[in-house]
């Protein structure tokens, strides 16, 4: 596979529009604002990464009410799943089930293995620019660790029977929405101690259904695309509410987001 600048477009993120649709509604009237304290921001909801049914691996940051992309790679048909650590630092479980770590240096990506034997993994999600979220085949939720030289110090399991878990999206240390296996969906947090003591917060009614990627950007947004090929993005309010706002159109194309 190739990791190398293109051009700038904005083809499939199309127009933007502001909120649309139900927000939604934590149960129980909890707002996870209250709850939060400081903590460290991925993305800075700004931008995600994206393989397409063509192998092509693109950059996404906004631009305005919508997303412009730019590619970066191609011949990445092979790669199982993605996510993003920062702005300029992704994972990658490739074919041959590598755990890659890839980083941007301003012209190009450079890769290094951080694992091998990646099989087991079922679902993995960034939560910081040194950890990220993974659960596994046997339905363990780990949270995983690297130090300064992102060399991966271990995990700490954090949960378990996490089998019907579609979807996981990571926000920030440690906070993540999950779509259910009925497609219900639940943001989970737990601020002090590590993603040991998670707490969970239902949406009233969610039915995510229609979502087919997701992917967390901050603690303020998460993007999905949608079986109808919408990019729609959820901003939490102050009222612990999350609105739908569109991004984009066309998205049927993508395979992938992290």
């Amino acid at each position: 596979m190739t990791a190398v600048v293109a051009a700038m477009f904005i083809g499939a993120a199309g127009t933007g529009s502001a909120v649309e649709g139900q927000p939604l509604v934590p149960r129980g009237g909890v707002n996870i604002n209250d709850t939060r304290d400081v903590s460290a921001q991925k993305t800075d909801g700004e931008v995600f990464m994206e393989i397409n049914n063509q192998g092509n691996l693109m950059f996404w940051s906004r631009s305005g009410e919508t997303f412009a992309g730019q590619q970066r790679g191609n011949g990445w048909q092979n790669t199982r799943l993605i996510t993003s650590l920062s702005r300029d630092r992704f994972l990658e479980i490739n074919g041959a089930n590598d755990l890659v770590l890839w980083t941007w240096t301003g012209s190009h990506y450079t890769a290094k293995v951080v694992g091998t034997n990646w099989a087991p993994a079922r679902l993995v999600t960034g939560i910081h620019s040194h950890a990220f979220l993974e659960i596994n085949d046997q339905g363990q939720l780990r949270n995983w660790y690297f130090n300064d030289n992102y060399d991966i110090v271990g995990y700490e399991q954090i949960g378990s029977d996490w089998h019907k878990t579609r979807a996981i999206a990571g926000k920030e240390f440690v906070d993540f929405v999950e779509i259910k296996g009925d497609n219900s969906v639940s943001e989970w947090f737990d601020w002090n101690n590590a993603g040991h003591s998670l707490q969970e917060i239902q949406f009233t009614g969610a039915d995510f259904s229609n979502v087919r990627l997701i992917i967390g950007t901050d603690f303020y947004h998460f993007v999905t695309v949608r079986n109808d090929g919408l990019l729609v993005e959820y901003t939490l309010g102050t009222d612990g509410y999350y609105y739908e706002g569109l991004r984009g159109t066309g998205w049927g194309n993508a395979r992938l987001i992290g």
